[in-house]
C-alpha cells in the first residue's frame, strides 16, 4: 500500500478507489493515520469541510456487527467501540444483526443516515455477498464506503491427530491414496473457514468430500471425533485444541507464520506460494460521510491501534493489527471480493 493521498470532501465508494499497491511502510507509519484528519485541500478546502469533523460525534455512536453477541466480530466490535466511547465521550451501541450471511447488517448499514453515526464491523464475509446471493439488496461496492481498517488473523488448518500426517503436502498424498476417506469439515459453506478449504483443492487438485456444519465450533468436535479428516478454522477456535491434542495443526493460512505460532508453517511456504486466505476487520460506512468525519475516524482508529490495551486484546484474539485509511481499505475490500469470488466460483458454490 502506499500513504493515502488527502482525503476528498466526501467518502469514495470503494468501487472508484485505484488498485492496491502493497507497501509495509504505509502499516508502519501509525502517525500517516492521525495526520489524514488534517490532511488537506489548501486552506479553502479546510474551511469548506472543518465545521462537520469539528462537531462529530453528536449522538451515539451506533456499531452493526454481522454476526451474534460472542464471536469474533463483536468483540471487536465491542472493543473499538469502547475505546470511541471513551475518547470522544459518547456511548457505543452495538447492534447486532445476524442472518443471511451479513447480508442483513449491510442493508442496514447501507440505508442508515450518512454522517458517521453508523458503522459496520466490516469482515470477510462482506466480500462473498456478491458470488453467495443471487440478488443481493446491497451492493458492497456501490452502497458502502470505507472507513479504515483494524486486524486480520489466519485460519489453522487442523487434522485428525491419529492421521499420519504433519504437513499439508502429507496431508494432500493421504488424500490422494485414500479418496473414499478423505473429507472436509466445513464450519458453514461460503464462510472464510470453507474458502481455505477449497482453495487447497484449486491448488493442488486434490479431492474430497466437503461435510457442512453449522460453525467452526461443530465442524472441530467432528474432527476430533473423527468423523471428518480435516478442516480449517479461526485460531481463536482451533488453538485451544491443538494446545489439548485434540487435533493436529498442520499449517497457517496467511502469507507467512503467524507470531503467536512460530512453529506451525504457512501454507505458502509448505509449497504452495500464493495461498493466502485470512479473517480480517475493518469499519465502513454509508456511502457519502463526509470525507473529514471519515478522515476523524480512521484517525481514531489509529489511536485505538496504537494502544497497548487493543494490542492485547487483538492478540488473545490472534489477530494483528491491521491498520488502513479510508482508501487503502477500500482497495483492500475490492481485492477481496474478486479473490474470493475466484475461489467460490472454483469451489462451484452456487448463489442462493
Amino acid at each position: 500500500m502506499r500513504p493515502a493521498d488527502a482525503m476528498t470532501p466526501h467518502s469514495a465508494s470503494i468501487d472508484s478507489l485505484p488498485p492496491r499497491a502493497e507497501s509495509s511502510a504505509f502499516r508502519r507509519a501509525l502517525p500517516c493515520l492521525l495526520l489524514a484528519a488534517s490532511a488537506g485541500h489548501g486552506a479553502e478546502g479546510l474551511a469548506q469541510t472543518a465545521a462537520p469533523a469539528a462537531s462529530f460525534p453528536t449522538r451515539p455512536l451506533r456499531f452493526v456487527v454481522p454476526f451474534a453477541a460472542g464471536g469474533a466480530a463483536d468483540v471487536m466490535a465491542r472493543t473499538i467501540g469502547a475505546h470511541f466511547a471513551s475518547a470522544w465521550g459518547q456511548p457505543a451501541v452495538i447492534d447486532n444483526r445476524s442472518g443471511a450471511g451479513g447480508l442483513i447488517a449491510a442493508e442496514i448499514t447501507a440505508r442508515a443516515v450518512a454522517d458517521g453515526h453508523t458503522l459496520m464491523l466490516a469482515e470477510p464475509a462482506l466480500a462473498s455477498l456478491p458470488w453467495l446471493h443471487a440478488k443481493p439488496t446491497v451492493d458492497v461496492l456501490r452502497d458502502l464506503a470505507p472507513v479504515a481498517g483494524i486486524a486480520s488473523a489466519p485460519q489453522v488448518i487442523t487434522v485428525q491427530p491419529s492421521l499420519p500426517v504433519r504437513s499439508v503436502q502429507e496431508l494432500v498424498a493421504w488424500g490422494r491414496a485414500n479418496p473414499t476417506r478423505f473429507n472436509f469439515g466445513s464450519p458453514s459453506r461460503g464462510s472464510t473457514g470453507d474458502l481455505a478449504g477449497e482453495l487447497l483443492r484449486t491448488m493442488t487438485g486434490v479431492n474430497f468430500t466437503v461435510v457442512t456444519y453449522k460453525g467452526a465450533a461443530p465442524a472441530l468436535a467432528a474432527l476430533a471425533g473423527g468423523e471428518v479428516t480435516f478442516t480449517a478454522s479461526s485460531m481463536l477456535a482451533g488453538m485451544p485444541l491443538v494446545k489439548s491434542g485434540r487435533v493436529r495443526a498442520i499449517g497457517t493460512t496467511g502469507a507467512k507464520r503467524h507470531g503467536a505460532t512460530p512453529d506451525i508453517p504457512s501454507m505458502a511456504e509448505q509449497g504452495l506460494p500464493g495461498y493466502r486466505i485470512t479473517q480480517w476487520w475493518g469499519l465502513v460506512s454509508p456511502r457519502g460521510v463526509p470525507g473529514n468525519v471519515v478522515a476523524r475516524i480512521t484517525a481514531e482508529t489509529g489511536v485505538a491501534l496504537a494502544g497497548a490495551d487493543l494490542r492485547e486484546r487483538l492478540a488473545a484474539l490472534y489477530a494483528e493489527p491491521m491498520p488502513m485509511d479510508a482508501q487503502a481499505f477500500g482497495a483492500f475490500i475490492r481485492e477481496e471480493v474478486e479473490a474470493l469470488g475466484r475461489i467460490i466460483r472454483a469451489a462451484g458454490i452456487k448463489p442462493e
